[in-house]
């Protein structure tokens, strides 16, 4: 039997995927499960979307939380840094029900400068949650 406390705050999904948004509060995501995107030259645009849900207890909800991704390439060149707070007040939830919060990072636009690999990082509240590796490849010509 589980006598310690559980987390009271969780990352439960983080994908890269070709497009992703959220409407009425559902996360919607096309092509999900990225881990490769093929450029014939670079520079060029690393062409993905961030897709992510952060499950909160009702005690959180009522608080802000600092969220960041950093995308780096692997001679940890910083690409991009995306950072700002969420706060959701004070949802309607049922006892004992957590709120699933999902939230979309657009990164099809991080300019990549080298083929190799890419790590998308995601924190929460200052701490690290996920890491999200890809590998920029050179189209190969037939």
């Amino acid at each position: 039997m589980h006598t310690g406390t559980l987390p009271a705050m969780d990352v439960t999904n983080a994908m890269l995927a070709d497009f992703a948004q959220v409407r009425e509060g559902l996360l919607f995501v096309a092509s999900g499960g990225v881990t490769r995107c093929y450029r014939e030259m670079l520079p060029a645009l690393l062409g993905v979307m961030l897709a992510t849900v952060i499950e909160l207890d009702s005690v959180e909800t009522g608080r802000p939380h600092e969220v960041q991704v950093v995308v780096v390439d692997e001679d940890g060149k910083q690409l991009a840094d995306i950072s700002g707070e969420i706060q959701v007040g004070e949802p309607q939830l049922m006892i004992g029900e957590n709120l699933n919060l999902p939230i979309t990072f657009d990164l099809r636009n991080v300019l990549v400068e080298r083929f190799g690999s890419v790590e998308v990082r995601f924190y929460v509240g200052g701490e690290h949650r996920r890491t999200l590796p890809m590998w920029v490849l050179q189209t190969t010509s037939q």
